[in-house]
């Protein structure tokens, strides 16, 4: 029996994890007047392979926040040139950061073994990609897997994005993203984290939704009441007070 029992806790914990998890966590309270537009937080370029051939292309992205879930993700044209965006929340990130440190240390120990396939070496997380079909979008949530491989002599972080099936069907078709694998440099993937740091996160919110724009009346000046005023202000203040104690014991 007990034997049975540990079988289904080891179980358990295996379904915590990353592969058992179908969403990114919303962690950002919104706007109780309504929720913020998204908000630009930094540029940077990475490099993507394309789907078809071995060829890697540098591309653009904007880190940005976005509301509907509090999440931080990059957005970019893909090669087919559809704008999309893969976002984390702050596990995520984390497991990003994460990666990056095991990456470093593996780099400046001479680690890496020199190879042209995807080296699965540092962990995973769950993302979230919505990217704009003809007149619609589509939103999946994929596994990201962290790791690295070689091109040529130069070696790279890479993110490899499993393939992913959208909740929602579009009429009777089954929306399904590709696999995607994204290339950094050491430069390339910090740049990116410094983007995706919780203090730059924390000031793209509060620059929408901080109320600091009330008008300040700078020119009216005003004296602080004197003595005299504020005893008359005690005598009317006690002479009231006796007022409503005679009307009260009066009835």
């Amino acid at each position: 029996m007990k034997k049975i029992l540990a079988v289904f806790v080891l179980a358990a914990v295996c379904l915590s994890g990353v592969s058992a998890k179908k969403t990114i966590k919303d962690h950002i309270d919104q706007v109780k007047i309504g929720k913020f537009k998204e908000v630009d937080i930094s540029d940077g370029v990475f490099r993507i392979k394309k789907t078809f051939g071995s060829d890697i292309v540098a591309t653009e992205y904007t880190v940005k926040l976005y509301s509907e879930d509090g999440s931080v993700g990059f957005y970019y044209k893909n090669e087919l040139a559809t704008k999309e965006s893969i976002r984390f929340d702050k596990d995520g990130r984390d497991a990003i950061r994460k990666a990056y440190e095991l990456y470093l240390q593996d780099y400046e120990g001479k680690k890496l073994k020199k190879s042209k396939k995807f080296v699965e070496a540092y962990g995973a997380a769950r993302a979230k990609i919505v990217w704009k079909l003809i007149s619609d979008s589509a939103t999946v949530h994929p596994k990201v897997v962290f790791g690295y491989c070689f091109v040529g002599k130069s070696p790279y972080f890479c993110m490899k994005i499993l393939q992913a099936q959208a909740e929602e069907k579009k009429g009777d078709v089954v929306v399904t993203h590709a696999p995607v694998r994204i290339y950094f440099t050491r430069a390339q993937l910090k740049e990116l984290l410094e983007g995706f740091s919780e203090d730059k996160i924390q000031s793209a919110y509060d620059s929408v939704t901080r109320i600091d724009n009330v008008p300040i009346d700078d020119d009216y000046e005003y004296e602080e009441a004197s003595s005299e005023l504020e005893a008359d202000a005690g005598k009317e203040a006690e002479a009231t007070e006796s007022d409503e104690t005679d009307y009260i014991e009066s009835e």
